[in-house]
């Protein structure tokens, strides 16, 4: 009878570690694959806040005089009172060659 119990309690050894080994390399796996999506996410917020700051840098500039100067120059083509404007054409009597269909 000393022998069975000793096979009992090895057999029982054997299965807590085969459980708990199991059960560790698990974790240490889902532990992996966790700390590489909160890397994603911390990425993307670094993104998304490097975004955040460069438009309230503009939203600041534009905010001031020099800035809405400079919109209405680049989207409206807007000019100050006694600027003149250029316009410039070009003509050529370049040919260009026909593409052979």
């Amino acid at each position: 009878m000393p022998r069975l119990r000793w096979i009992l309690f090895w057999a029982m050894v054997a299965l807590f570690f085969a459980v708990f080994s199991t059960a560790m390399i698990r974790e240490r796996r889902r532990v992996a694959e966790l700390s590489q999506a909160v890397s994603l996410k911390e990425e993307e917020l670094r993104k998304l806040s490097d975004d955040l700051e460069r438009s309230r840098q503009k939203l600041e500039f534009y905010g001031t005089d020099k800035g809405k100067a400079r919109l209405a120059r680049d989207q409206f083509n807007l000019v100050f009172p006694g600027e003149r404007i250029y316009r410039l054409s070009v003509e050529s009597d370049d040919i260009l060659p026909e593409s052979g269909r």
